[in-house]
């Protein structure tokens, strides 16, 4: 399932940690929705942008496809997660990074119920690197990349943007989990306090079928 993410410390492209960030995003594809929410908060000082970071996340959603793409039948899976990380973030001319680790716990659920190993509540150790790189001027590169043993579910997002002005960021994204993603990002809007990203483009999901795919993440620093 997609996890709550977002490079949401650095979404705003700045260098210096917020001492608290809370995020929520919302996802919808051809097959199904997902839901997730959580917070950043820095723990010390953090000079010159390098810090303990602790991290929360929840999420849900249902999605519906194919276990086998020769099969007929479609099966409909209920999933949740939550993770409680902790980082080390460090920041510097090339823009910032944070890499997690912690527990996860995960829950999976199919109807109509089949004999799949992969169902149940489990708990286990979770890693994430969260990076906002900064190559060029006016250029940034968004990194998500998480690994969590309970139900061994692994995750890259790649996401350049070119800021086209007030620190919006425009570009592509690719994304590789039980889908595979192409698609387009605008990151970087304001609305008062809160931040806006919003993404959309084309998905293939585990059973074979594809569709297109819509989602937007909030966020406010503290």
């Amino acid at each position: 399932m997609v996890v709550a993410w977002l490079s949401a410390a650095s979404a705003t492209g700045r260098a210096d940690s917020p001492r608290f960030t809370s995020f929520l995003g919302l996802d919808g594809a051809f097959d199904g929705f997902h839901a997730s929410s959580g917070f950043d908060a820095a723990v010390g000082a953090h000079t010159g942008g390098r810090g303990l970071i602790l991290r929360f996340t929840a999420g849900s959603g249902v999605s519906r496809f194919r276990i086998d793409p020769l099969l007929p039948d479609r099966v409909t899976e209920a999933a949740g997660t939550m993770r409680a990380l902790a980082g080390w973030r460090q920041a510097g001319w090339w823009g910032s990074a944070t890499l997690f680790a912690g527990l996860a716990a995960e829950t999976r659920r199919l109807s109509p119920a089949l004999p799949d190993p992969h169902v149940g509540t489990r708990l286990g150790p979770a890693i994430a690197l969260d990076a906002w790189l900064t190559p060029y001027e006016r250029v940034a590169v968004q990194v998500y990349a998480a690994y969590a043993t309970p139900f061994g579910a692994a995750s890259l997002r790649l996401a350049p943007g070119y800021d086209i002005g007030k620190g919006v960021f425009v570009g592509p994204e690719a994304s590789f989990s039980a889908h595979s993603r192409l698609g387009l990002h605008v990151t970087g809007i304001t609305i008062g306090t809160v931040g806006l990203r919003l993404s959309g483009g084309y998905a293939t999901d585990r059973g074979g079928r594809s569709g297109l795919y819509g989602g937007v993440s909030l966020w406010r620093h503290y």
